[in-house]
């Protein structure tokens, strides 16, 4: 709640740099005050704690540090009058801190440039995970933070890139401040205001989607600009350790790695899908082959930019795009969705039992590269499958009970549940999520956050046990 604080003070500098007015200034750092007075509170509270943190306190502190960041990082919107109502102010900072992209605001470009930035730089924080960056410094204060990062870190396999987590979560933070300083650069050079290339630096790093744009990309027109965006979209849903183990020298771990293989394999299938599909609507191939990149990546990505509405595309190029959602980016990556490595194994896995019926007694591990997988991790990602494929169906049940159409309902809970952002029919790249009632942005947060921790993580909070001694 304390860094919290310090981060709403920075939309302050903008509102100030740029004469947006009192209430703009007041919205933020009235916003900041309050994060301070409940961090000063929770210290207060908290000094006779034990420093020990078991899975417990870790599962409990992720789940009540989102749940502050929904509320506080709301509370600049109702404060400024850009967001009047409690539930869209709680969806679009829950959306901003998941990365998810999806908005309630139907008027972008008449917001307040601090508001655009602090969208923009909710997306950036979330992106890599606060309680990674809160992992940073918890040694500081006496705490454990394995147990925190363990619960944080996005994938189904969290795989060690310094012996200290300390250093591993540091690591991973430089790396990715790299990558915002150059994606900015670029944009800049490539004909943004220094002010929208940190904007959607951050969106796209943090591959949320947000843009200070009505149009989201579109509105720029430069094929200089997508392209730009593509390579970093993409950059941004690999696995940010396979950088790490770059940055040492050893650059064929990204080429041997199975997921990565599989991942840009299946861009590539959907990308000239989709260009066939679009071919008449463009003028040449070459034109086609870039919206069409564009649009796979910023969805297979999760990323949620547009340069054209997908949602007017011919129906196969539709149905694909709402496929890839399902999948998202790899493991280890700031992306949503069940991950490559899962949709991958999972294939591996029934090409296996395939295999079985026809030779009942034979031994068929299930090798992903150089790695087998063993029963309990099997079981593991069918029993994640399952659960993310249920809350789907369940979410889409609520939203279609509370009168949307059944494209807006699946589409809208599959692009929260994934942090796709944008979805179908009236949720689609042109429109917003401002219609849904108040209960359904509710819900939608809930699955928001519930797709940013890997389901467990939070839903586990919810059991009697959590809450037990011992």
């Amino acid at each position: 709640m304390g860094l919290l604080a310090l981060m709403l003070l920075t939309p302050v500098l903008f509102a100030v740099g740029y004469d947006e007015g009192g209430r703009t200034i007041a919205a933020y750092g009235g916003s900041a005050l309050a994060a301070a007075v409940c961090a000063v509170g929770l210290f207060v509270l908290g000094r006779g704690a034990t420093s020990e943190l078991h899975r417990k306190d870790a599962l409990g502190t992720v789940a009540l540090t989102w749940l502050g960041l929904g509320v506080f990082g709301g509370l600049p919107f109702l404060i400024e009058g850009s967001i009047p109502n409690v539930p869209g102010a709680l969806f679009e900072a829950v959306s901003g801190f998941t990365t998810t992209g999806a908005t309630v605001v139907g008027d972008v470009d008449n917001l307040s440039m601090a508001t655009n930035f602090w969208r923009c730089f909710m997306h950036w924080i979330g992106g890599m995970g606060i309680v990674v960056l809160f992992v940073a410094i918890f040694p500081q204060l006496g705490v454990s933070a394995k147990q925190l990062f363990k619960s944080e870190a996005p994938g189904p396999v969290t795989e060690g890139l310094r012996p200290r987590i300390k250093q591993t979560a540091f690591t991973l933070w430089l790396i990715y401040t790299a990558l915002t300083v150059l994606c900015m650069l670029l944009l800049w050079l490539a004909g943004m205001s220094p002010y929208d290339a940190l904007a959607h630096a951050m969106s796209t790093l943090g591959t949320g989607g947000f843009s200070t744009r009505g149009a989201s990309i579109a509105f720029y027109k430069s094929a200089l600009i997508d392209w730009i965006l593509i390579v970093f979209m993409l950059i941004a849903a690999l696995n940010f350790g396979l950088y790490y183990s770059a940055m040492l020298g050893n650059w064929r771990e990204i080429v041997r790695n199975s997921e990565v293989r599989f991942y840009l394999m299946l861009n590539l299938v959907v990308t000239g899908v989709v260009t066939l599909c679009i071919l008449p609507r463009h003028d040449g191939v070459l034109e086609s082959v870039r919206y069409a990149a564009f649009q796979v990546l910023a969805v297979t990505t999760t990323t949620g930019f547009a340069t054209e509405d997908f949602d007017t595309y011919p129906n196969i190029a539709r149905y694909t795009l709402f496929l890839c959602m399902f999948i998202g980016g790899c493991a280890g990556s700031t992306a949503g969705g069940m991950k490559g490595i899962r949709a991958l194994v999972l294939m591996k896995l029934a090409l296996r039992e395939l295999r079985l019926v026809l030779q009942p007694n034979e031994l068929v591990p299930v090798r992903v590269g150089r790695s087998v997988y063993g029963e309990a991790v099997l079981h593991g990602i069918l029993v994640f499958s399952v659960t993310f494929l249920l809350l789907w169906a369940v979410g889409s049940l609520g939203l279609v009970a509370l009168g949307l159409d059944l494209d807006s309902a699946m589409s809208a809970t599959i692009a929260c549940l994934a942090s796709v952002g944008p979805g179908l029919g009236d949720v689609g790249p042109s429109r917003n999520f401002g219609f849904v009632p108040g209960a359904g942005k509710l819900m939608l947060c809930v699955l928001m956050i519930a797709g940013r921790l890997e389901i467990f993580a939070l839903f586990a909070v919810l059991h009697p046990n959590c809450w037990r001694r011992g």
